[in-house]
């Protein structure tokens, strides 16, 4: 009994380890190992040589580093593999490592690209950030990552005093007007956002065979990691309203909206409320112009009116359009016998005064009762009174106001229907 659960404890303490590098390839091959000639020196780690490595890594080549400092590393190796992996989940390597792949690859999450953290770096810069990275994972197979701010500031002075004949003396000195240590301790807390993106880094013994320059037994081992990007998605609410009444949404008018990169283009049509989105945008900046406006309207301004997704901590961005109803320029006001409404008037004097705007003039009608020489086409679009002044021969004003005094909305009939101003008010004698 005792021996069957010492069996099964071993088993569950194998596990984690099982779990956690099922997704990493059982073997990896060496494509490339370049040595530039160039070292530096580490009080911590003493010599530490400059090389870069690429790796065939579930069929993409990734940078990999060197695991196991002091041992054996080199070109002869190329070609060889490395197996056995074993999940690597300091968090500091992990970091390091994103950060790395992140700025050589140009692989970026959308939280990069708001900060303005999303640099490629040119060749010459990767060999001295590869620098970096390697001496903090030696640190860390060294157990000398207890302070990781401290620690990754203590290795980046030395690069930058080996590798650009620098003076630095300590990680508070200033670089570009930031010290080391601030410097380290900013990037380590981006990684923490997951702003580097998630990194899964696994160690690699070396598997190969014994090469002229390098046993088997001395070459290092290798540690790389899978940088995993995941990119979120944003909405688009394109809303369309009346210039005159910002709170009606016209429905009918179509958009095209097209992404800055090329890589997305669809023509849309509001909706019975004015708006319509598109939903599961890429992160990027977008192009909305108007291509034609809802009937009964014309457009005031196409655009294009450019849109950044994301827009701070907004998931759904919404840009407003506004057309201005169409004026047909025509209208009737009629001035009829009460007694037989068939019968129109003329000779009624008519004042007609905005309400919400400054217009006021005053019209006689003419023949069949029509008031004449109203300059509809040029009237303010807004709310009406309509007010009769004189009488027609033979007829006397009305004691009762609102049979002399009526309203109309001009806003609303030019806004709902494409046709003239036709408000037929009945001006009645007593």
């Amino acid at each position: 009994m005792i021996s069957m659960l010492l069996v099964l404890i071993c088993m569950l303490g194998l596990l984690p380890t099982v779990a956690l590098a099922a997704d990493a390839p059982g073997a990896i091959t060496m494509e490339d190992c370049t040595h530039n000639g160039v070292h530096y020196e580490s009080p911590s780690l003493g010599t530490c040589w400059l090389h870069q490595m690429t790796f065939d890594y579930n069929q993409k080549s990734t940078i990999g580093f060197c695991a196991e400092h002091g041992k054996g590393m080199g070109w002869s190796l190329e070609g060889q593999t490395w197996g056995s992996p074993k999940p690597i989940t300091d968090p500091t390597v992990q970091t390091m490592m994103a950060y790395y792949y992140a700025h050589t690859t140009g692989v970026f999450t959308d939280q990069a690209h708001a900060l303005g953290v999303d640099e490629v770096w040119g060749s010459d810069y990767s060999w001295t950030m590869n620098a970096w990275v390697q001496a903090i994972v030696w640190r860390y197979k060294a157990g000398l990552l207890a302070d990781p701010a401290a620690a990754c500031a203590e290795e980046l002075v030395c690069v930058y005093n080996s590798l650009y004949h620098g003076n630095y003396s300590g990680i508070d000195d200033l670089l570009d007007g930031m010290s080391f240590r601030d410097r380290a301790q900013y990037i380590l807390d981006l990684g923490n956002q997951g702003v580097w993106g998630e990194c899964t880094v696994y160690e690699y013994a070396y598997t190969g065979a014994s090469t002229s320059s390098h046993q088997a037994k001395d070459v290092q081992a290798i540690m790389i990691g899978d940088l995993n990007v995941t990119r979120e998605k944003y909405d688009l609410t394109v809303k369309k309203v009346d210039a005159t009444n910002p709170n009606k949404g016209l429905p009918g008018a179509r958009f095209l909206v097209t992404s800055e990169n090329g890589s997305y283009s669809k023509e849309i049509v509001t909706g019975s409320d004015g708006t319509c989105t598109l939903k599961g945008l890429d992160a990027s900046t977008y192009s909305v112009v108007e291509l034609e406006s809802p009937e009964g309207y014309r457009i005031d301004n196409a655009g294009p009116q450019y849109v950044a997704l994301p827009n701070g901590d907004n998931r759904t961005v919404t840009v407003t359009f506004q057309d201005t109803p169409e004026i047909t320029g025509e209208g009737t006001i009629r001035k009829v016998d009460a007694d037989d409404p068939t019968v129109g008037l003329a000779g009624a004097v008519i004042r007609i005064d905005g309400v919400d705007n400054s217009f006021t003039g005053t019209y006689t009608t003419g023949l069949g009762g029509f008031l004449e020489d109203v300059p509809w086409d040029t009237m303010p679009i807004g709310s009406y009174t309509t007010t009769e002044v004189t009488p027609p021969s033979g007829y006397s004003l009305s004691l009762d106001p609102d049979k002399v005094k009526l309203e109309f909305e001009g806003l609303d009939f030019m806004s709902d229907y494409r046709s003239p101003w036709v408000f037929n008010k009945i001006l009645q004698k007593p």
